[in-house]
């Protein structure tokens, strides 16, 4: 049973809510967004989080700001783009900022470098939990599976390029669906 869906935001509540997303999860914010914009403030389902997302990781730019300026426009036109975007950005450049005029002074400091290793690595963990529930979110059937499964394999390893890939499992996931019912 899902939750019932909230009012549409005002432009303040939209950029706040990206500001938490911003701050929440400097370098992957996905997992917060998800939560902050399905779970605590219920202005979209999850199933349409996974829909945007399937479409802001086809279009140029980063999949948040892409996410954050589909969701401010469909609540309040540009100016909630703009929200959303300058709400998602304000921490994390004033952070780059700080971080920036600092770090030529401890750039070759071994346990900073260290350090960031394993950033990296609860940074790859982060994203592989994000595509596990958005993969549940699609109610994945055998054939929705290998399709995703073809597709990692062509990018990770054989090296095809996104679009080349999008190009071919689209039009393949539209013909199986059809001619499933699905």
């Amino acid at each position: 049973m899902h939750a019932p869906q909230a009012p549409v935001p005002t432009l303040r509540e939209v950029f706040l809510s990206f500001l938490q997303v911003g701050i929440s999860g400097f370098g992957g914010v996905m997992p917060y967004a998800r939560r902050e914009l399905v779970d605590r403030r219920r202005w979209i389902s999850d199933r349409e989080m996974t829909d945007i997302m399937s479409l802001a990781q086809l279009l140029p730019g980063p999949n948040i700001v892409n996410v954050s300026i589909m969701l401010g426009t469909r609540f309040h036109g540009a100016a909630g783009a703009a929200a959303g975007v300058f709400g998602l950005m304000a921490a994390p450049l004033v952070l780059l900022l700080a971080l920036g005029a600092t770090y030529e002074q401890f750039a070759n400091v071994l346990w900073l470098k260290g350090a960031f290793a394993g950033v990296g690595a609860a940074a790859a963990g982060l994203v592989l939990s994000v595509g596990v529930r958005f993969a549940h979110a699609l109610r994945p059937r055998p054939w929705i599976v290998a399709i995703g499964a073809a597709s990692f394999i062509a990018i990770a390893f054989a090296r095809v390029p996104l679009p080349l890939v999008v190009i071919v499992a689209a039009p393949l996931g539209v013909w199986i669906a059809l001619r499933r019912g699905a």
